[in-house]
């Protein structure tokens, strides 16, 4: 071999050496740099390449309601025409049924009464007026040891009045009546009024002993219904002896505020619901809102408005609409030294003992007929005005 051959091996050679130690330095780098990453713990982050991090919208915050909080009540238009506060008289004719009526009587003997009597057991009036009136009577009772009181007319059907009417005007001689309602506008026709007379035969005038009853009968739900110093807004005369149930808050108002039904069926009109409420406390220190909702004509229901949660009424006024009385809260009522019943209350009225005695013995456990009862105290009842509206 030549010279210069074996001079170009000896140069391949040692190039071929260079790459293998250039490789093996470059590998021993990479190696180091990994053990020293590793030691420091360096953390490497990784992007994904599709990323999956959902954006947090916004949540709109809802304030609580700060007031009261109202619901609708489907409520029959009927309703209008037949309840407690429906005003009935020579401008709004009687448009309710039947529907409702009980006994007097019969009511007076379920609830074993003895406070007062019954003229016989045809003497009807819508049942919740019966309870009230036996609760009523029963109290004046137990305040005054009087029993002298007989109830003589209550609901009255249009055919019936129409008999008292023309009985009128033929004693009168006149083509109308001053004392009579015209058929179909009584209030007796409504089953919620009763006119009131005394068992021994005296005329029934709210005077003496019983104006405990006019004092009192708000708290029963149940007003005057004829004042005398009201004769020219309801068009009838003076009836001492008549009363009506209305409801209590409602009778509260208009006795406590010496309004007959007309002028309250008017002040409550001025209150809808879509404006200021008439707040009002009732004799048993329980706080009412009390407001108008007018009917939605045309419809079988109307939805009224009433608070949630609370005991309400919805009673109608026989000409357009609701009125409605939402019990909103008891305010405390002051405390009273209990009234005991005055064991003189029956001599100091002149009442005499033969008057307990002939109602429980004749008027408490059976009709006026059955029992023999004198006819004077009917006929009296009538000829003072009982029958007049």
């Amino acid at each position: 071999m030549s010279k210069k051959k074996k001079q170009k091996n000896a140069n391949h050679t040692g190039k071929r050496v260079l790459d293998v130690l250039l490789s093996v330095a470059l590998v021993a780098g990479v190696c180091c740099g990994g053990v020293y990453v590793a030691a420091k713990s360096i953390p490497i982050e990784q992007t994904p390449l599709s990323p999956t991090t959902e954006m947090e919208l916004p949540t709109e915050t809802v304030p609580e309601p700060t007031g009261p909080v109202f619901d609708s009540a489907d409520v029959e238009n009927a309703v209008v025409f037949n309840s407690p506060l429906i005003l009935v008289n020579n401008d709004y004719p009687c448009l309710s049924g039947e529907d409702g009526l009980v006994s007097l009587y019969e009511k007076k003997l379920e609830a074993d009464s003895h406070s007062f009597s019954v003229k016989d057991d045809t003497v009807q009036v819508q049942a919740e007026m019966a309870d009230a009136l036996i609760a009523m009577l029963n109290d004046f009772y137990e305040a005054t040891y009087d029993d002298n009181i007989i109830v003589l007319s209550g609901y009255r059907s249009k055919e019936h009045q129409q008999e008292l009417y023309d009985e009128d005007l033929e004693s009168t001689g006149l083509d109308y009546s001053e004392r009579v309602s015209k058929p179909g506008y009584s209030e007796h026709q409504t089953g919620w009024g009763v006119d009131l007379s005394l068992y021994d035969g005296s005329d029934y005038d709210g005077t003496g002993v019983y104006e405990w009853i006019n004092e009192h009968c708000a708290d029963y739900g149940i007003i005057l219904r004829y004042p005398e110093n009201k004769t020219e807004i309801t068009n009838i005369q003076y009836e001492p002896w008549h009363y009506r149930y209305v409801g209590k808050p409602h009778a509260a108002y208009i006795m406590q505020n010496d309004l007959c039904l007309e002028e309250y069926i008017d002040l409550i009109k001025e209150y809808p619901y879509e404006g200021e409420h008439l707040l009002f406390t009732d004799t048993d220190g329980k706080t009412y809102e009390i407001y108008y909702c007018q009917e939605d004509a045309g419809y079988d229901t109307t939805s009224v408005p009433v608070l949630s949660g609370a005991n309400y009424t919805v009673y109608g006024n026989n000409i357009d609409g609701f009125i409605v009385a939402v019990e909103t809260g008891e305010q405390p009522v002051p405390e009273t030294a209990a009234t005991e019943p005055d064991a003189d209350a029956g001599e100091e009225s002149g009442e005499d003992s033969s008057v307990e005695d002939s109602g429980e013995d004749s008027g408490e456990d059976s009709s006026a007929e059955e029992s023999g009862e004198d006819s004077s105290a009917e006929d009296s009842g009538e000829d003072a005005g009982a029958d007049a509206e």
